[in-house]
């Protein structure tokens, strides 16, 4: 039997958690955007009175933003006399140039708009300022022993890696969180609400929640930088990449040995030359495949050769469902149905690329600041000793395989030291 829509709605809401569900009513959408619960019935005693429809004004597009890169010495000031908005500018250490967020001109596209700042700025790199997206779904189910499953040991809880984040807010005072060694910045978001502490509170847990917790961090001794560059939208949180061009630049600056990436979203050129720096840099850079689904193009920065890939696998290490599949996937990690903080207190069971990549980084840094690698080669180890999943050797849906410990792999065991006293 069929249910109709606001009982569909209502037991939808009730799986989720939300006391909202046990009283929904269909809600009426009004000429500001707001939506408002529809009475059944007019008021008793009143007669209805019929007023004509009154029709909702469609707001006008958002004219689209360009993140320009000036050449050494240049300036705005051509841009801004041929009809450019400068929204934000700022000088970028990393690249020792100055980089710009701009409102292209009314009736401009995008492509007009690359050409145009070509032959104003020569020598300046633009592109569209692109969105890009936490990949995250929260979801039912039982725990999964997620640390277990990649053979993580107790010694590993000991290194002492200084890692980088990039992501939506994160809360120092949740209980997973308070006490542990965490520096919280935010990027200029330049006057936009800056995005809910959700996601980004779930994955600073991951790597260095609280050792006595329900599930703790991979690595709770670790020096984490988390760098806030989401903004709230009506459609979700979202980072341009003018603001993260600015975060990875925090988290250069800081010397970080590894940079978790747990979004995603299109190619950009500018979000590149800075990724490039970073590697060149000697860090290690991971990123979420994405949530795309099995058909969904290449989303980056994950698809970047600089960055390593993560997908994610579920308890019995089958392909999470929605994660994104291609040539540029280089390891898979739990990421279904794991237990992690919630923004205030507590937690929740999540699922999501995003949740799987902090796994990566994690093993990434170990093998960095415990067995004194390069980050080009501890990830080389990490895809020898991954535990080959699928087809032999290294496929589109999982990559080399399931991240493992640098404890755990052969290769390793001469070079772990005992730890003791600690």
């Amino acid at each position: 039997m069929t249910q109709d829509a606001p009982t569909t709605r209502r037991a939808l809401l009730t799986r989720m958690g939300l006391a909202a569900g046990l009283a929904y009513a269909t809600p009426t959408l009004i000429g500001t955007g707001t939506a408002r619960a529809s009475d059944a019935s007019a008021p008793s005693g009143r007669a209805s009175v019929s007023r004509p429809a009154r029709q909702r004004r469609r707001r006008a597009p958002a004219r689209p933003e360009m993140v320009v890169i000036l050449a050494p010495g240049q300036s705005l000031q051509p841009l801004q006399a041929a009809g450019y908005d400068v929204l934000s500018q700022r000088d970028n250490a990393t690249l020792a140039r100055r980089a710009a967020r701009l409102r292209l001109p009314p009736g401009r596209n995008p492509a007009q708009a690359r050409a145009e700042i070509a032959r104003l700025l020569p020598g300046s790199t633009a592109a569209l300022n692109s969105l890009y997206r936490p990949d995250d779904l929260t979801c039912d189910g039982a725990d999964c022993a997620a640390q277990q499953m990649i053979g993580w040991r107790p010694a590993d809880l000991q290194a002492r890696p200084r890692i980088g984040m990039i992501d939506t807010g994160v809360n120092p005072d949740h209980p997973a969180l308070r006490g542990q060694s965490l520096r919280v910045n935010q990027v200029d978001l330049d006057g936009r609400n800056a995005a809910g502490r959700r996601h980004g509170t779930a994955v600073a847990a991951l790597l260095i929640g609280n050792a006595q917790g329900r599930a703790p961090g991979l690595l709770p001794r670790a020096d984490l930088i988390a760098v806030e560059a989401f903004h709230s939208r009506a459609d979700g949180a979202a980072a341009d990449a003018f603001s993260l061009l600015n975060a990875l630049d925090v988290l250069i600056q800081a010397r970080v040995q590894v940079i978790n990436m747990s979004f995603s979203g299109p190619a950009n050129p500018v979000l590149r030359q800075v990724v490039v720096e970073a590697r060149d840099a000697g860090i290690g850079l991971v990123a979420a495949a994405g949530n795309g689904g099995p058909g969904a193009a290449p989303a980056f920065p994950a698809a970047w050769p600089e960055v390593i890939a993560v997908t994610a696998v579920d308890a019995d290490r089958a392909p999470y469902r929605q994660a994104a599949r291609g040539p540029h996937v280089a390891l898979a990690a739990p990421g279904v149905n794991l237990w992690t903080a919630a923004s205030i207190e507590g937690g929740r069971l999540r699922s999501g690329t995003s949740y799987a990549a902090p796994f990566v980084s994690a093993a990434l840094a170990l093998g960095m600041a415990r067995d004194g690698l390069s980050a080009t080669d501890a990830r080389d180890r990490l895809f020898r000793c991954a535990a080959d999943l699928g087809a032999p050797g290294r496929d589109p849906v999982f990559g080399h395989g399931m991240v493992a410990s640098p404890s755990a792999c052969p290769e390793a065991e001469s070079q772990i030291l005992s730890v003791s006293g600690e």
